[in-house]
């Protein structure tokens, strides 16, 4: 009596498990068969765009003297996206960004022009630095009172 107890299910008859069994491999897989793949992970090496530095001073003319805390604006000919920088202590500023071309301007303030300002940048594959100079003048104040025009050249004012 022991042995057939032992080999023998007393709780379902075998096709019953069988058919358990069977149903539960098929439900396993159907349900992997809808999923979604997994993506795949591309691990090569990716080749970043190329990047360059745009360094540069504003200076003022007179014995070389640096021009500290002025923005310089620089501006992507391609996209006109602007990027500010401010330039240090001793009037000097660098940025990092893309390849590409690169106008950059200097916010005047009263009574200031340039003498000297830099071309397009162009940060192209084979020139990734390029070094920028702004440098900075007072405009001359005009008289205020009449203005005297020579005739002659001998001195004699017309006004």
């Amino acid at each position: 009596m022991d042995r057939l107890r032992a080999s023998g299910c007393h709780y379902f008859p075998p096709w019953v498990t069988g058919l358990w069994l069977s149903l539960g491999i098929l439900a396993l897989i159907l349900s992997g068969g809808c999923r979604r793949g997994v993506p795949a992970v591309d691990l090569t090496p990716k080749t970043a765009l190329p990047r360059g530095t745009i360094s540069g001073v504003v200076r003022a003319p007179e014995a070389m003297s640096a021009v500290a805390g002025r923005t310089v604006e620089i501006i992507d000919a391609q996209s006109g996206e602007r990027r500010t920088v401010r330039t240090g202590a001793n009037g000097q500023f660098a940025i990092e960004l893309p390849a590409g071309n690169y106008r950059l301007e200097l916010p005047l303030k009263d009574g200031e022009r340039l003498l000297r300002r830099p071309d397009v940048v162009d940060l192209a594959r084979a020139d990734l630095d390029s070094h920028v100079e702004f440098v900075l003048s007072a405009r001359l104040a005009r008289p205020r009172g009449p203005a005297y025009r020579l005739d002659n050249g001998l001195g004699s004012p017309i006004t």
